[in-house]
């Protein structure tokens, strides 16, 4: 082929061995017949992988995988480490074109726009052989403007026009990665199982989630396919425990009975946080029968306004009975994803979060159970109709973390909290232009940390704050004008925003909240 290519994920390699996404992208480059070397960051330092030798700075191209805006910054360490010139603008000839793909790049390209050479917005298997194509190219210049020919990349320099999201059509015809490695000296995050996709995509629109925007439309795999994977999976990986990969895991019409079909089988079974409306007796008891001894659920909110502000209008009758169905099956351990922190929730909101949640405490400890909780403050991300809001007023929505865990731990649940100096930093990333990359390079360089940012933000000379305000309506936000989303105009944007808007103003006048238990 003439070309080398390698695939760089800012985190350690058990982190990296939990991502289908990375499975996907290296099994589909050696399916064509590329041996694809694997950096890792592990302390700091960079790991290669023992099976491809080589130095970083000889390869064609390298594929840097960004879940999430905070590897931005471990990111620039990396290329520092290999010696490769971080800005783009200082790359020559024989420097490897750096390509990054992954939801947060998806959503808001532009803070990493002078770092890489070119940016995937959308899935990958679409693009797989063109990339092979245009990476085949003899030079560095004729690679970039391949790479700018073909659809879902945008290549800074080269890109003319909005770029349009690629995605897959049919999943039931696609690659997918039968063999995932798993080291016997490494174990995954979430352990030794088979990672099966069953669904990709959301269609319930909840207004605040990224990944159900930009991954639309839901897909499904059907059960023949499921199964034949399933069963492949299983005995090339020599594993005994599937881990079902989904936003939205029992919308797909075949969930029961793939779910069926692998405790039948004598499986292990781990089913993702789901939707708490779609838990029934039965498919609590299949879960049970897979030996998973926990569920998750996330119903974000107590108050009756925010949940359909936010368009997840549960209730607390739908999340007692789902957990009520659960220790009826005999799991006994729940978890809980809590939000706060959305622009017009009151301190009643608030209180009736704490509520729903020792109500389940209650109902949990009553069966011998356990309740956990991760509770996040709400950070407006790109490409959904809450990115117009910024996160103004953090002293308020921290003094919001910290009484939701008081009142919390007072009745014995334990809560994880995410930090709000770090809630801060993921918002002002994701919420950035293009100036936002040479304040992650110099903030990379000092060390990472809160008040780093801040300084190299300040050094820079860029004003983060900007980034951390709520937008006008009006305001069209910077990826607008280099992204386009199929599904998703900045129009229908806006249109659910102003609903989200027009709920969280509604308090003291008759909206039809259609929640049970919630009073209209």
């Amino acid at each position: 082929m003439g070309y080398t290519v390698a695939l760089a994920y800012p985190s350690e390699e058990r982190v990296a061995l939990s991502s289908l996404a990375y499975f996907i992208i290296t099994g589909m480059l050696e399916e064509m017949g590329l041996g694809v070397r694997r950096y890792y960051l592990e302390n700091r330092e960079i790991k290669i992988s023992e099976r491809y030798r080589g130095s970083p700075k000889s390869n064609t191209a390298i594929l840097v995988s960004l879940p999430y805006e905070l590897m931005y910054g471990d990111m620039v360490r990396m290329l520092d480490l290999m010696g490769i010139p971080v800005f783009r603008s200082s790359r020559g000839d024989q420097d490897p074109i750096i390509i990054a793909g992954g939801p947060s790049v998806t959503a808001n390209p532009l803070p990493v726009f002078d770092i890489v050479d070119a940016i995937l917005i959308g899935e990958f298997e679409p693009i797989a052989e063109s990339l092979d194509y245009a990476l085949s190219k003899p030079t560095r210049a004729s690679r970039l403007r391949a790479l700018s020919e073909i659809e879902g990349f945008l290549v800074p320099g080269y890109t003319e026009g909005l770029v349009r999201r690629v995605y897959v059509e049919d999943l039931d015809n696609v690659w997918y990665p039968i063999r995932q490695e798993m080291p016997e000296n490494i174990e995954p995050v979430w352990g030794r199982a088979f990672l099966l996709e069953t669904t990709r995509g959301c269609a319930r629109g909840c207004r605040f989630c990224m990944e159900g925007f930009i991954f639309k439309p839901r897909r499904d795999k059907s059960f023949p396919k499921l199964k034949e994977l399933l069963d492949e999976g299983v005995a090339v990986n020599r594993v005994s425990k599937v881990s079902f990969y989904s936003l939205i895991f029992f919308d797909n019409p075949a969930a029961d009975k793939i779910l069926e079909y692998s405790v039948s089988k004598g499986l292990e079974v781990s089913v993702p946080s789901l939707r708490v409306e779609t838990l029934n007796p039965k498919r609590a008891e299949l879960i049970a029968m897979g030996k998973q001894r926990t569920i998750t659920i996330a119903p974000e909110t107590g108050s009756c306004v925010v949940a359909k502000a936010i368009l997840k209008p549960i209730g607390k009758i739908r999340t007692l009975e789902a957990v009520h169905y659960a220790l009826e099956a005999g799991i006994r351990n729940i978890k809980l994803y809590l939000m706060t922190g959305f622009p017009g929730e009151t301190w009643d909101d608030v209180r009736d979060t704490i509520d729903l949640s020792i109500d389940i405490a209650k109902t949990v400890r009553s069966r011998g159970g356990v309740v956990k909780a991760t509770l996040n403050p709400l950070m407006p991300k790109p490409s959904t109709p809450l990115q117009w809001l910024g996160l103004e007023g953090a002293s308020e929505v921290e003094s919001k973390l910290e009484y939701i865990s008081r009142e919390l731990r007072k009745n014995n649940i334990e809560v994880s909290t995410f930090n709000i100096d770090w809630a801060i930093l993921e918002v002002a990333i994701a919420r950035g232009g293009i100036e936002t990359g040479r304040v992650i390079v110099e903030w990379a360089r000092r060390g990472g940390g809160f008040k780093s940012f801040m300084k190299s933000a300040e050094t820079i000379g860029v004003d983060i704050s900007l980034n951390l305000r709520t937008w006008s309506i009006d305001y069209t936000p910077p990826w607008h004008e280099y992204i386009e989303h199929p599904y998703d105009s900045i129009r229908d944007l806006r249109r659910e925003y102003e609903l989200y808007s027009s709920i969280m103003a509604s308090r003291g006048r008759n909206i039809r909240l259609n929640i049970p238990g919630c009073v209209e």
